[in-house]
């Protein structure tokens, strides 16, 4: 019984020694991200509206289906207006903190939408990048709205390095099963998500339970979205849609 006990306490500080030894490597790597090139953002579209398997790494098959499937296109947040690619001028500002809950720092005027057709040519989703600062890290995601621009069917996190096993958490399945059906505006067209770690089993449309441990990654997933669906992001585009479904056809 006894060399029992010691078998057992030594494989549990054993498996302590070793998910301390993967947080200080991870720490060890921590650094700038690099940006992704537009085969791996492509890809990362695709896995966010259901049309690529995990374990699909063709060049070919990511470029067929995107452009079979994937239409481009670039909005104007401040006026929330398509914007013609010959057309666009960038303008970015640097963000007082105070607007800034994401802390993305700067805040540019053209940004980027995706929208995802079927076989029919008919608009089945639209797809927002966005991004904001975890606990560790910049965390970058494209959230996936049903075509009346309030109802989320995917949220992919492809890019970020929060805590393993804690903040990294946000790209599990587990974590975002919950996450299809919510809603990020209310009827006003006002940001109202809210990610709670009281796990109280009080759940409503606008209402995610927060990764357990990860209390500041879950925070910075909710400003991430209440930013970017709010005035400073594609808030304004998002009215539009409620007001003028159409806008979105292809």
């Amino acid at each position: 019984m006894g060399k029992g006990k010691i078998i057992v306490a030594s494989m549990m500080v054993f498996c302590v020694l070793i998910f301390i030894a993967a947080i200080a490597f991870f720490m060890m790597y921590q650094g700038e991200l690099t940006e992704p090139t537009s085969e791996e953002k492509h890809a990362a579209i695709l896995h966010a509206a259901g049309l690529l398997k995990s374990d699909v790494q063709d060049e070919k098959t990511i470029k067929n289906l995107f452009q079979r499937y994937i239409l481009s296109r670039k909005v104007n947040l401040d006026s929330g207006e398509w914007v013609a690619d010959d057309a666009v001028t960038q303008e970015c500002k640097k963000l007082a903190p105070e607007h800034d809950p994401a802390k993305i720092y700067q805040r540019c005027a053209i940004a980027d939408v995706y929208l995802v057709k079927n076989k029919n040519n008919k608009i089945q989703q639209i797809i927002l990048p966005i991004f904001g600062k975890g606990a560790k890290s910049m965390m970058h995601a494209f959230l996936v709205l049903d075509p009346d621009g309030r109802t989320v069917k995917n949220l992919y996190y492809y890019q970020q390095r929060e805590t393993p096993f804690l903040g990294a958490r946000v790209e599990d399945e587990s974590w975002r099963k919950q996450w299809p059906g919510k809603k990020v505006v209310d009827n006003n067209g006002k940001p109202v998500l809210r990610i709670t770690q009281e796990k109280s089993g009080n759940i409503d449309e606008y209402t995610v339970d927060g990764i357990s441990g990860a209390t500041l990654t879950s925070m910075g997933v909710e400003n991430s979205i209440n930013y970017w669906t709010g005035e400073q992001g594609y808030g304004r585009f998002l009215q539009r849609i409620t007001r003028d479904p159409d806008i979105i056809a292809p």
